[in-house]
């Protein structure tokens, strides 16, 4: 009997040591560390953060990310596109306002084909001077 009772005793010692021994496990970044996705085409802000600029549905849509890729409401109001165009001599323009998402600014101007262009980009508040200006080029 008392030889069971060490066999047992000495197995469960050996398990708890080989436990507190054995390396922890990675721990998976929590989904507040890891970087999103932009949506489009990618554009740094100077001030910090991104933008993403795309044609959805045929229309313009701005949406607005922090420093780690992740969406938040948007800090302009509007902005107004500009974009040449192959079927007449002056540009076609159009401007972005808010929807019901917070993070995005679009328009219901459609965009004709094709979508390859040089795109100048102008960010607005409503109540102050304060413009941002970019210029990209658009890919197709």
């Amino acid at each position: 009997m008392k030889r069971g009772v060490f066999l047992v005793l000495s197995g469960l010692l050996l398990s708890a040591v080989c436990a507190v021994a054995a390396p922890a496990a990675p721990k998976a970044p929590a989904d507040d560390d890891k970087e999103g996705t932009i949506a489009g085409t990618t554009v740094p802000r100077h001030q910090g953060g991104y933008i993403g600029v795309e044609i959805k549905n045929g229309t313009f849509r701005i949406t607005f990310y922090n420093e780690k890729k992740k969406p938040v409401p948007a800090d302009k109001t509007s902005a107004v596109l500009r974009w040449p165009v192959h079927y007449q001599p002056n540009s076609e323009r159009t401007e972005l306002l808010p929807t019901d998402d917070p993070a995005v600014l679009a328009s219901d101007y459609p965009v004709k084909p094709p979508h390859a262009f040089k795109l100048h980009i102008t960010l607005m508040l409503s109540s102050s001077s304060d413009v941002e200006s970019y210029v990209i080029d658009f890919p197709g």
